[in-house]
C-alpha cells in the first residue's frame, strides 16, 4: 500500500515563496528536453526534474505533456539568487535524498536536472554520487548552457552513468 500511494506523489519544493509564469525563453529548452525524453525514456519511469530556480520545474513538466508517466513525477527546485553556498548545498543534498527514496520505491527512475550554474551542478553530481541517486537502471540528463571548461566536475556523474549532457546554446530556437 505505502508503493502505490507513493509513486502517484507529485513533490514540488520551491525554496521562494513567490510564483512565477513559464518565460518565453523556457520554450526551446522545454522542445529539447521533450524531443530526448521522447526517444530514450522508457514511459514506465518514474520523472524526476531538478532545477536551480533558472527553469521553473513546473514549465518542464507542463511543457512536456506529451510525456506520458504513469509512474509519477517529482519536480524540485533549489533556488540559488543570492544564497548562502551552504544553505544551498544543504537544500539540494535534502533534494538528492528525497529523489533517491523516489528511486528506491520505483522500477526505474529518469532524473533531468537544468542549471546555467556550473557549481550547482558539479554539487549535484558530488551529492549524487556520495548519495547513490543513480544505479544502473537510472537515466540522467542535464541540460545546461555552452561553459564547458567549468564543467569538469562533472566527468565521473557522466562517465559512470547513463547519463547525457545537453547543451544549449543561445541560437536554440523553438518548434
Amino acid at each position: 500500500m505505502y508503493v502505490t500511494s507513493l509513486l502517484g506523489l507529485f513533490i514540488v519544493l520551491a525554496s521562494s515563496g513567490v510564483a512565477r509564469l513559464p518565460r518565453l525563453q523556457d520554450r526551446p529548452l522545454i522542445a529539447a528536453v521533450e524531443d530526448v525524453l521522447a526517444s530514450v525514456t522508457d514511459p514506465y519511469c518514474f520523472l524526476v526534474f531538478i532545477t536551480d530556480g533558472s527553469t521553473w520545474p513546473i514549465a518542464l513538466y507542463k511543457g512536456i505533456h506529451h510525456y506520458h508517466a504513469p509512474w509519477g513525477v517529482g519536480a524540485f527546485e533549489v533556488v540559488v539568487d543570492g544564497q548562502n553556498a551552504n544553505v544551498t548545498q544543504a537544500q539540494l543534498s535534502w533534494v538528492v535524498d528525497e529523489a533517491r527514496r523516489l528511486r528506491q520505491v520505483s522500477w526505474c527512475v529518469t532524473v533531468v536536472v537544468v542549471s546555467d550554474d556550473p557549481a550547482f551542478l558539479v554539487t549535484f553530481a558530488e551529492l549524487s554520487v556520495k548519495g547513490r541517486l543513480l544505479v544502473w537502471s537510472s537515466r540522467l540528463l542535464i541540460v545546461t548552457r555552452p561553459f564547458l571548461l567549468e564543467l569538469q566536475g562533472l566527468h565521473k556523474l557522466l562517465s559512470l552513468n547513463n547519463a547525457m549532457l545537453l547543451i544549449m546554446d543561445e541560437s536554440s530556437t523553438s518548434r
